[in-house]
C-alpha cells in the first residue's frame, strides 16, 4: 500500500486521442526554452512541423492518427513543462488515458523527451497504417456498463471484430472495430434507447484490428532507453501501478488491442488513497469522467492545468 503522505500530492493525468482543435497548445508553444525544447524536440524527431501541424491544422489532418497523437503528446507535455516551471506542484501519482499514458510515463522519468518522440511517432505510424488497412471506428456508449456491453458483443458473437476499447466508468464505455459488426451493435443499443457518439478518430484503436501492431511495438520499443517510474504509474493495459521496465514495455505493446481500464485504475487510485487529481490537457475530459465516476462521492480535489496556474499566477501576482 502507498504511504499516505505520497498519495496526498497530486496524481498527475494526461488525455489521449479524440478531441483535437486548431490552435491546440498555442499558448504553451515557446512561452520558455523549457517550451521550446519540447516543440522542437517533437517536430526534430518526427520529422513533422508540429507548430504548424498544431496552429494551423488543417482538421483533416489533426484527426489522422499520426498526427494527432503527436500533437496531443506535445501538448500535453508543453503544458507539463510550464506548470513544472511556474508552478512546481507536489506530483506523486501518474496514469494517462491511451495515448496520454504516455506523456505519463515521460512525467514520471520513465522515458526523456527524446525517447518519449521516438516511442509516440513509432506507434502513431504503426496505428495509422493498420487504420488504413482495416477500416475501423470508435463510439462512445452511455449509459452503459462494462459487464453489459461485454456481454452483449459476445451474445452477438462479434467478439472477433469487436471490443471495448476504453471502460470509462461505471456508465460510460467506448467501442471499436470493423464498421459493419459496429453498426449492427449501434442498431441494437438505439433500440434500448443507449445513445452512441462517433468519435473524431480514423481507426479502431484498442480492437482486433490493431493486433499486428503488437509485436512491431514490442520491436520498436526494445532499445529505447527506459528507466523505473519515480512515482507509480497506473497503466492501462493491467489497471495496476507498474514498476518494471520490461513489464511496462510490454504493456504499451498489448495496448494496441487490449482495453484501456480506466474504470478500475479510477478505483484503484481511491483505494491507494490518491484524493487530489490534476490534469494537464488542453481541454477538460478525464475530469468529466472522474466527477461523473465518483458522482456526489466527498473528499477528492479534481483540479484542472489552467485553474491550477491561475490560481497560482494570482496567488503571486
Amino acid at each position: 500500500m502507498i504511504s499516505q503522505t505520497l498519495a496526498d500530492g497530486w496524481m498527475m493525468i494526461f488525455p489521449g486521442q479524440g478531441a483535437p482543435a486548431i490552435g491546440m497548445g498555442s499558448d504553451v508553444c515557446d512561452v520558455s526554452p523549457g517550451t521550446t525544447a519540447v516543440w522542437e524536440c517533437a517536430s526534430d524527431i518526427s520529422g513533422i512541423d508540429v507548430r504548424k501541424l498544431c496552429q494551423k491544422g488543417p482538421m483533416t489532418r489533426l484527426t489522422k492518427t499520426r498526427y494527432q497523437q503527436l500533437a496531443i503528446t506535445t501538448v500535453n507535455t508543453a503544458m507539463l513543462t510550464l506548470l513544472r516551471e511556474r508552478c512546481a506542484p507536489a506530483e506523486t501519482g501518474y496514469a494517462g488515458h491511451s495515448a496520454g499514458e504516455y506523456s505519463a510515463l515521460y512525467a514520471a522519468g520513465v522515458m526523456d523527451l527524446e525517447t518519449l518522440f521516438c516511442a509516440i511517432t513509432q506507434r502513431a505510424g504503426i496505428m495509422q497504417r493498420l487504420a488504413e488497412q482495416r477500416k475501423g471506428a470508435m463510439y462512445v456508449v452511455k449509459p452503459c456498463s462494462h459487464e453489459m456491453l461485454r456481454t452483449l458483443i459476445a451474445e452477438m458473437q462479434l467478439s472477433d471484430k469487436l471490443n471495448i476499447s476504453c471502460d470509462n466508468g461505471q456508465q460510460q464505455q467506448v467501442i471499436g472495430g470493423d464498421v459493419h459488426a459496429l453498426k449492427e451493435v449501434i442498431n441494437h443499443l438505439a433500440r434500448q434507447g443507449i445513445t452512441t457518439i462517433k468519435l473524431a478518430v480514423n481507426g479502431a484503436w484498442h480492437t482486433p484490428l490493431m493486433e499486428e501492431g503488437v509485436a512491431e511495438m514490442r520491436e520498436a520499443l526494445a532499445d529505447l532507453p527506459f528507466s523505473s517510474p519515480t512515482c507509480p504509474v497506473i497503466m492501462n493495459s493491467s489497471g495496476k501501478a507498474e514498476y518494471g521496465v520490461a513489464q511496462i514495455k510490454e504493456n504499451l505493446a498489448l495496448h494496441l488491442t487490449h482495453t484501456v481500464r480506466w474504470r478500475e485504475s479510477m478505483d484503484l487510485w481511491a483505494l491507494m488513497g490518491y484524493r487530489h487529481f490534476l490534469e494537464v490537457s488542453n481541454k477538460k475530459v478525464l475530469s468529466h469522467l472522474l466527477h461523473e465516476h465518483y458522482g456526489s462521492e466527498g473528499g477528492r480535489e479534481i483540479q484542472h492545468y489552467y485553474h491550477l496556474l491561475r490560481d497560482t499566477h494570482q496567488q503571486v501576482g
